[in-house]
């Protein structure tokens, strides 16, 4: 049973996501998943129990995602993926005698698209994309045949003309949808490359533009022109 309080029981938190009726969800480092009823003013704590496997499978949360049949994505550090109906927590984990599982138990990125497909970027193995009417995982592995190039997913978005572009520790990684191919964005000390390869955060607006945060400043890339633009400390 979930813990119930009027304050937020930890207070080391990673991420949160908000649903259709304005409640919060908290992903905490170490705290379990918390839930913040607006009505209500109160908060439940979710947490892991060794004896329940329908329990949390990790009390380290690091990216939550709700989908649009309003069920919750947890993807936790070492707990591999989790999936909240309301009642009880699914757990997805690595099965070395299965090779459709999930690849990884070090979830770092969970993201839904338009058509309705879950990505999963993994915190060592790459990309993970899971296949809902077979309940199996699509495995793209760091420098696969079409696959990204990282095995350190960091961020996942989608742009209005539908492509999913991938925040990695070796670029950035876009999905073509029309082609179903990988595009490789790197640092080569060229005109128009990004300005580092080590990637933080990807964000597409709604203008089509892709702003992709580095560990040397920001860059913006418009998919029209095809021309990146770097702004670092002297932009203001």
């Amino acid at each position: 049973h979930p813990y119930r309080s009027n304050w937020l029981a930890y207070e080391d938190v990673n991420t949160f996501a908000e649903d259709p009726k304005g409640n919060l969800w908290i992903g905490t480092n170490g705290g379990g998943l918390i839930h913040f009823d607006r009505n209500a003013q109160t908060f439940h704590t979710y947490r892991n129990d060794p004896e329940n496997p329908n329990s949390l499978s990790s009390n380290v949360i690091v990216d939550l995602c709700i989908d649009l049949r309003g069920e919750l994505w947890i993807g936790t550090y070492l707990g591999g993926l989790n999936r909240f109906d309301g009642r009880k927590f699914n757990r997805y984990l690595p099965n070395p005698s299965s090779p459709n599982s999930l690849s990884d138990n070090e979830i770092w990125s969970v993201f839904e698209d338009s058509e309705q497909q879950l990505w999963i970027g993994t915190l060592g193995s790459g990309l993970e994309k899971y296949d809902r009417e077979n309940d199996r995982f699509i495995h793209y592995p760091p420098g696969g045949m079409n696959s990204v190039h990282s095995g350190y997913i960091m961020a996942i978005d989608e742009n209005i003309d539908g492509n999913i572009w991938f925040a990695t520790a070796n670029g950035v990684d876009l999905y073509d949808r029309a082609s179903s191919r990988f595009i490789q964005f790197y640092s080569n000390n060229e005109a128009n490359s990004i300005s580092s390869n080590s990637t933080l955060d990807v964000c597409c607006d709604s203008r089509g533009l892709v702003w992709i945060a580095t560990r040397d400043g920001l860059n913006m890339y418009d998919p029209v022109t095809q021309k990146i633009t770097v702004l670092g400390m002297s932009d203001g």
